[in-house]
């Protein structure tokens, strides 16, 4: 679920590049060396404490707290515990602003070495219409309703990779062709409205279940998570990057 962070910290990166310190366009954002790491993070961070919740219109920076996600999918897994087949639509990613950027590798000027990010997020809560029907664990599992996913304290490390792509002399644009990471939270809870058809008995049992073994659960299910938010996220990564060439976002190219 944290995965659309890593574009987020990403997007925020190289879109702020291209301000330097242009007077039309927010103050205090400014243009970093390749092998500036320090600026690099500063700067995210900066991007993310103030315009995360508003966005950067000149920048084209959509608003990314809270982050529509339109649909989000998992399927069953017949070999693993929690098997089951878990969909969101229209829902809502919320905490992004309070994400903090605590380290990131230097761009290379021919993008051939990948870039590692690694940050925390203070509590990430996904938020939205659901449905889901398999088993968690020992108890089969069925529910349409609303649901809310809290990741607390989570630590999110992941790679990029990128190529250049040239459109013309002093016009090289980055793509992302790979985007992996890892999640770790200190604690995830869950809530689902709705489960067995409003049956009370059985949605407290199961919520007793998945709330107190929530690492178990969470565990079977990250590495779905974490590809089908990286898909997500690169494709959005990609829209970002094709807005402005390499050349006008760094300071020494």
């Amino acid at each position: 679920m944290d995965l659309f962070i890593i574009s987020l910290l990403i997007i925020s990166c190289l879109n702020i590049y291209s301000c330097g310190s242009s007077p039309d366009l927010p103050g205090n954002i400014k243009k970093c060396a390749l092998a500036d790491e320090k600026c690099l993070m500063d700067s995210m961070n900066y991007v993310i404490k103030n315009f995360a919740t508003t966005g950067i219109k000149e920048l084209g920076l959509a608003k990314l707290d809270p982050l529509n996600i339109k649909k989000f999918s998992l399927g069953k897994n017949p070999n693993s515990p929690v098997s089951v087949d878990l969909s969101f639509n229209n829902a809502e990613l919320l905490g992004l602003h309070e994400a903090r950027v605590r380290r990131i590798t230097s761009f290379t000027s021919d993008l051939s070495r990948p870039v590692v990010f690694d940050m925390v997020s203070p509590k990430i809560t996904l938020k939205g219409p659901y449905s889901i029907e398999g088993k968690v664990l020992i108890l089969p599992i069925v529910g349409k309703g609303k649901a809310e996913i809290i990741l607390e304290n989570c630590k999110v490390s992941a790679v990029a990779k990128f190529v250049p792509v040239s459109k013309g002399p002093q016009e090289t644009y980055a793509k992302a062709t790979e985007l992996k990471m890892k999640l770790e939270p200190s604690r995830v809870s869950y809530k689902l409205e709705n489960l067995f058809n409003g049956q009370k008995d059985l949605s407290d049992n199961l919520h007793i279940l998945i709330n107190e073994n929530w690492r178990e659960v969470f565990n079977e299910l990250q590495a779905d998570i974490s590809g089908g938010m990286s898909l997500i996220f690169k494709s959005v990564l990609n829209k970002a990057l094709s807005k402005y060439p390499l050349e006008q976002l760094f300071l020494d190219l």
